[in-house]
């Protein structure tokens, strides 16, 4: 076996010669160019000059995005600081078969199912629903609260979602070709299911995940190892970037195509010079593309201005208010949350337009609260990439693809509470990832124990093989 040789740096961190420590600071430099670059596309593009106290909102971001930095590197720091971001020379990890079968089976079912809800029986309806996605997503608002046994039963094992594409694409090499078509057809459904419905998150998602998935493959040493290797991540990149566009394309129809069924015009006008190339729709909805990262900073302005009063933990999550107003007789808070008085207040339309996560965190933690809970956020970043790359543990995998779709959607609102499926993957996650860890904590007691044992045969026997390295199947693989 290769011996990887390391020092300690002076930052806490290790290095291997091979660029372990800046490996490290991947998502942390990701995370805050894109957040500091919506911000200046904001500022200079925007609609900052309606804000009402531009100071006061430019300090507090810049605190979010300093409060992400030093969550991240106390994790590196003191978290990882004996431990370089390398997995050792050699190491092989099986594909989980098993969970992608079962995940890709979820993710199908889910999508024909709401296919189903829809109404959506056969090619040419779908045609006519995925060409035509403003009609098909006012037609949604008015349908939402459809009551589907299937569905809510299928809601409950949503943890499966975010599992999937992770763990696909950091084993996709050795999952065969079978499986690989069989995982694309699954998510191809639930994918034509949110086009059917003139809705772009499911797209988004996806997106998300797959380029966080990505950035683990490419966190991982394995993947420099040949020339072939770094051929595959050259076609990774460019599949992704293919995708994007496309995302993007299809983005700016649905939105032009949502101002034009709503017979109210664009909510952004184009650019002139832009219009006179692909046309005034279709560039009036690449200008509202454009604004969808920027526009929650205006309605960050707005909330700050509006006093603090606390909704009892409910506030954060839409999905979890929905869930207390049906099945208890507490009260949810809803009207109590920092986005609904703001709208009483200063005019900012509660639901139509965005306000960023922070409103959403601070209804619950106030302002300062939230810039700590971005440390927080921060702090898990860097732990769930060490371990997903590293160890290459599945739940870390998913749990870093949420924290991506959380950070992606700062500027939105708090996506990982939004909705009832959001809410209960994320949940259900964050508690198997809890006992998988205290799970590996017993037995790795259990063996420190049987170590400690006279040496003896009977005495190994009794410890059921632990001394000689077996590992029982568990969680602790998770």
């Amino acid at each position: 076996m290769t011996t990887i040789s390391t020092r300690a740096t002076p930052r806490g961190a290790t290095q291997d010669g091979t660029g372990g420590w800046n490996a490290a600071y991947i998502p942390l430099k990701l995370a805050v160019a894109y957040l500091a670059g919506t911000y200046v596309l904001f500022l200079t593009l925007g609609r900052a000059a309606e804000s009402p106290d531009l100071m006061k909102l430019t300090l507090f971001v810049s605190a979010t995005m300093v409060a992400l930095c030093v969550g991240y590197v106390v994790h590196v720091a003191h978290g990882s600081s004996t431990r370089s971001l390398r997995p050792a020379a050699g190491r092989r990890h099986a594909a989980p078969r098993r969970l992608v079968v079962v995940c890709a089976t979820y993710v199908l079912l889910l999508g024909v199912a709401q296919l189903h809800v829809i109404g959506i029986s056969g090619p040419a309806e779908l045609a006519h629903a995925v060409t035509n996605p403003g009609e098909r997503y006012f037609l949604q608002l008015q349908q939402e609260g459809q009551f589907s046994r299937p569905v809510q039963l299928l809601t409950l094992l949503s943890a499966l979602y975010p599992l999937l594409i992770p763990v696909a694409v950091l084993h996709w090499s050795k999952l065969g070709r079978l499986l690989q078509l069989y995982v694309v057809g699954s998510l191809a459904s639930y994918a034509v299911y949110y086009m059917a419905i003139g809705i772009l998150k499911g797209l988004g998602d996806m997106l998300i995940w797959w380029a966080a998935s990505y950035l683990l493959l490419l966190g991982s040493r394995s993947i420099r190892t040949s020339r072939t290797m770094r051929l595959a991540s050259w076609r990774h990149l460019a599949a992704f970037a293919a995708m994007l566009v496309l995302f993007l394309g299809y983005m700016s129809f649905n939105q032009s195509d949502r101002a034009r069924t709503s017979g109210q015009g664009p909510a952004v006008q184009g650019s002139p010079v832009v219009a006179g190339l692909i046309g005034e729709d279709l560039a009036a909805g690449l200008a509202i593309t454009i604004s969808y990262p920027t526009h929650g900073y205006l309605g960050l302005s707005h909330n700050l201005s509006v006093p603090f009063e606390w909704t009892r933990g409910t506030g954060s999550s839409p999905a979890l208010s929905s869930y207390i107003e049906q099945y208890t007789d507490l009260d949810s808070q809803r009207e109590r949350r920092y986005t609904t008085r703001t709208e009483v207040a200063t005019g900012w339309p509660d639901g139509m337009y965005w306000s960023t996560i922070y409103p959403w965190l601070a209804s619950d933690l106030t302002y300062p609260g939230a810039i700590l809970l971005m440390a927080v956020v921060g702090w898990f970043l860097a732990k769930f990439w060490h371990e997903a790359v590293l160890q290459r543990r599945v739940l870390s995998m998913a749990l870093f693809g949420q924290l991506a779709l959380l950070i992606a959607f700062v500027p939105a609102n708090n996506q990982l509470g939004q909705t009832r499926p959001a809410l209960i993957g994320f949940v259900s996650l964050c508690a198997l990832s809890v006992l998988a860890r205290i799970q590996q904590r017993m037995l790795l007691q259990s063996a420190t124990a049987a170590s400690s044992l006279p040496t003896g045969r009977h005495h190994r026997d009794a410890a059921g093989g632990a001394i000689r390295g077996r590992r029982p199947v568990s969680l602790s693989r998770a």
